[in-house]
């Protein structure tokens, strides 16, 4: 677990952890992170083995910046495994857009971000900057293909009503966003919270980046 630092000393570094089965992805995406001064790079794994080294021996806080496949398994056995033996650690998946079937896989396995590999330039540093401040971030452009590609109850608008939710916005910054008044926005979440079966903004938000609706 993470300690609290001190009164007015500053939190740690997270210290960012790269693993993909080909080490010319890691040091491509370790050469970015290297770049972004709220982070940390820490060292790259290609299997499972390294991996959970590389894991076992964190102290801090950590983010693991995660490829589809290492050399010896899949996303599905690694992300599961790191959710299970690792909770506190933060986690990416990055993705080919041939590999975009794995990225609901992932949001629905725990992961708090994912990235597609064609705009990791301007996405990871937005990304890694969320995950610093302890929120976890499904990109609007993904998360708009995601609920195009799934058939379910919830409405266009309110869709677009927890798009805005998983972004941070307020009743109020909804209404005026959407053109709405912010009683309606209100309506509008009342319905929501029915049909996601659930009784928070929190509990709605986690639901909805999990895919189960």
């Amino acid at each position: 677990m993470t300690k609290t630092p001190p009164q007015g000393q500053a939190p740690p570094v997270p210290q960012v952890i790269v693993a993909d089965r080909q080490v010319i992805v890691c040091q491509g995406i370790g050469s970015l992170v290297a770049q972004i001064p709220e982070v940390e790079l820490g060292a790259f794994a290609t299997d499972k083995a390294s991996l959970k080294k590389l894991l076992s021996a964190v102290r801090g806080p950590a983010i693991l910046i995660l490829g589809v496949r290492l050399a010896d398994g899949d996303l599905t056995q690694v992300l599961g495994t790191v959710r299970k033996d690792h909770p506190h650690v933060m986690v990416v998946v990055v993705a080919e857009e041939s590999e975009f079937a794995f990225i609901r896989s992932a949001i629905k396995q725990g992961a708090n971000s994912v990235c597609m590999m064609g705009q990791i330039l301007t996405s990871l540093p937005k990304i890694l900057g969320k995950l610093v401040e302890g929120h976890s971030i499904v990109p609007t452009d993904i998360l708009k293909r995601l609920t195009s590609e799934t058939t379910d109850s919830l409405s266009r608008r309110e869709h677009e009503i927890l798009a805005l939710l998983v972004d941070g916005l307020t009743n109020f910054q909804i209404s005026a966003r959407l053109g709405l008044s912010e009683n309606t926005v209100k309506y509008y979440l009342k319905a929501i919270y029915q049909k996601l079966e659930v009784n928070s903004r929190g509990a709605a938000i986690a639901k909805y980046v999990a895919g189960n609706y």
